[in-house]
């Protein structure tokens, strides 16, 4: 008992003076890191706001919303990596972060909404669905599906009436339990 109280008690005493001895280098390379975050959470945050828009409009994403995402991004990096002490590997990290991001952004995208309906269909889905009649219908919530239409089976009025993995969609004027393709 004894031990672990002195233990506790070096440990506690020796954290301040282990702050103190931390390099001003140090000091500016976290502050650059934490400015850095920032700006991609800002970036991420910018970016998801216009891909909500787009979904509640019901129109394709606004240009303009993600090059303004992007240069604030760029803008707020740059203002970090100018104040200097930066980690900064191979003089990369702007086009890595990017890059990163813009990935994030495309897969929560593609999570989220799968395909945008047209009247005809779109063709939609990933590329072992393609080989399929897989075109992008509302079901009958009206609700965005990737629908295999090759593989659809008897009449359906709701989702609820379709096996795990189908959707009820309009296909050649009755609605039917077609498969989806995620």
């Amino acid at each position: 008992m004894k031990v672990t109280t002195v233990v506790l008690l070096a440990l506690v005493l020796g954290a301040p003076a282990a702050n103190g001895a931390i390099s001003a280098s140090s000091r500016r390379a976290v502050k650059c890191a934490e400015a850095k975050f920032r700006a991609v959470k800002r970036k991420v945050d910018a970016k998801l706001v216009c891909q909500a828009t787009a979904v509640r409009r019901r129109t394709t994403i606004n240009p303009l919303c993600i090059a303004n995402a992007e240069a604030a991004f760029l803008k707020a990096f740059a203002k970090a990596e100018a104040k200097g002490g930066c980690f900064n590997p191979n003089g990369d990290s702007v086009s890595r972060s990017e890059s990163r991001v813009d990935e994030f952004i495309s897969d929560i995208g593609g999570l989220l909404i799968p395909c945008s309906p047209s009247v005809s269909g779109t063709l939609c889905g990933p590329s072992d669905c393609r080989g399929r009649l897989t075109v992008c219908l509302a079901d009958v919530s009206g609700a965005p599906v990737c629908t295999d239409t090759s593989d659809c089976g008897p009449p359906c009025t709701s989702d609820a009436t379709c096996q795990l993995g189908r959707a009820c969609v309009a296909v050649l004027g009755a609605t039917r339990c077609c498969g989806i393709c995620q």
